[in-house]
């Protein structure tokens, strides 16, 4: 009997830890809830994407001015070091974790079969998340650049690091 009251006890432990989540998530104002990203970031240091902690907006209108987008831009953001980063998406910006291996994928081998001695694969092909660039040296995948990606593993050149307002 004893080791069955020992195993539930982590579910216990699991039960206790959501109800105490839920009562900060029901209670106003809950001393660990964040509607200023800056604030947030300040607080939880790296993040990759704001969890039940931050209250606000989606893009606060002073991102929105930093980033010179619409209030209603599909933009992305997160904590890394204690500073608010953006990314907004575009053409051949997804703001998601850069794919770094230098082992090229099934979709690019076949595209330097189907076309030997290309220039470069497309970022269509090879895909936006990414940051290996691809050509093609006869029909074998050559990797020819890798893009910097950050501590957390996105493409340094899609996020900026924005001023507190």
């Amino acid at each position: 009997m004893a080791a069955l009251f020992e195993s539930r006890r982590p579910a216990l432990a699991i039960a206790r830890a959501i109800a105490l989540g839920a009562a900060c998530a029901l209670a106003t104002p809950c001393a660990f809830a964040f509607d200023d990203p800056a604030a947030y970031c300040r607080a939880v240091g790296t993040i990759d994407t704001p969890d039940h902690r931050y209250t606000g907006p989606q893009l606060p209108a002073w991102m929105a001015r930093q980033l010179h987008v619409a209030d209603d831009a599909w933009v992305a953001w997160r904590c890394a070091g204690a500073r608010v980063l953006a990314c907004v998406y575009g053409a051949h910006r997804r703001c998601a974790k850069a794919r770094t291996s230098r082992r090229a994928g099934a979709v690019v081998r076949a595209y330097c079969h189907a076309h030997p001695g290309s220039a470069f694969v497309p970022a269509l092909v090879a895909g936006d998340d990414d940051a290996v660039s691809w050509r093609c040296r006869g029909r074998r995948a050559l990797a020819w650049r890798v893009d910097a990606v950050d501590a957390q593993g996105y493409r340094q050149r899609d996020w900026q690091v924005l001023s507190e307002p």
